[in-house]
């Protein structure tokens, strides 16, 4: 079976604290805490395996005791990866989780450039794994420094071979997006509303199907309504309300992972979509970023409802 290959090249090491109640300026104790590794292409990857439709292969960036430990706990999870060994120590991600109003704070480490020789080692693996694969997942930052011709280069191979694109990534995103090829763009509200300079969801997606050559879009704002658009038509998505949210952590890569694995799989845009934001939901129900389970996907996918909103 042909693979998807992810390109998350900013991986992070999660170290995840739980509050009964977190207050800021003050001391705070965890009653519970849980390290993994995590980062948008590591999260893609471990909810392509709870889905269990493709397997993946991701490409990734890591240095120092923090990367060798990351990718230990990769293989026993038996996630694939090339990982390109770089001078610099991955970064750690720390994420204070309040029980009591599930507000969730983030404190992320610096991460440092990747040299132009561990950039061009990437794309050379990358080239050689490109025959083996079925689409191409574009996920989150490049580390700060790198820039993103890794990202164009690797779309542009991808639209040599014919192959799809997510692009699951917003900062200085727009000389990928104008490759063109089969490319879909799923980000959150704020990050396409970063890339339009617009607000207002439905101008902000037909900024982006305007200006750029993309196969469709797909926007999710959290538990609020969602967005897709395909061919100049508009999709809106009401979620239902979760009772207890135990971890919001990688719901948005969850969501990318089930939505290009069913879209791949020949299934419909807007109901691959919806299946996506189904997994996303289920993932808030368990502490470990990128995972779900089936039962509680269904029993959410069951009570998503799909309105076509005209078109763009």
């Amino acid at each position: 079976m042909k693979k998807i290959i992810v390109l998350g090249p900013n991986p992070a090491w999660q170290k995840t604290l739980f509050f009964s109640k977190f207050s800021y300026g003050e001391v705070n104790r965890a009653v519970e805490a849980q390290y993994f590794p995590s980062g948008k292409g590591i999260n893609f990857c471990r909810a392509l395996g709870c889905w269990g439709k493709f397997p993946a292969l991701l490409f990734q960036f890591i240095g120092g005791d923090i990367g060798k430990r990351l990718c230990c706990l990769l293989d026993n999870e038996k996630i694939k990866h090339h990982s390109i060994v770089t001078e610099h120590e991955t970064r750690t991600c720390t994420t204070c989780l309040c029980r009591k109003t599930q507000a969730m704070t983030e404190i992320i480490d610096p991460s440092y450039p990747a040299s132009s020789e561990n950039v061009e080692k990437m794309l050379e693996q990358l080239e050689r794994n490109i025959d083996k694969s079925c689409g191409v997942v574009i996920a989150g930052t490049v580390p700060t420094g790198t820039g993103t011709e890794l990202y164009r280069r690797a779309a542009e191979l991808a639209a040599e071979h014919n192959l799809p694109v997510l692009v699951d990534s917003w900062q200085n995103i727009k000389p990928v997006l104008e490759v063109g090829g089969t490319m879909i763009l799923k980000i959150n509200l704020d990050e396409i509303s970063e890339i339009s300079g617009i607000s207002d969801p439905h101008r902000a997606i037909k900024y982006c199907a305007t200006n750029f050559p993309l196969a469709g879009i797909a926007v999710t704002d959290g538990p609020k309504t969602a967005y897709a658009a395909k061919d100049g038509q508009v999709w809106e998505y009401t979620l239902p309300v979760l009772e207890h949210i135990v971890s919001p952590l990688g719901s948005g890569d969850t969501a990318a992972a089930v939505f290009f694995a069913e879209y791949l799989a020949g299934t419909s845009f807007e109901t691959a979509f919806a299946s996506g934001l189904a997994a996303a939901s289920a993932n808030c129900l368990i502490p470990l970023c990128g995972h779900f389970t089936i039962e509680d996907y269904q029993k959410i996918k069951n009570q998503i409802s799909i309105q076509q909103s005209g078109r763009n």
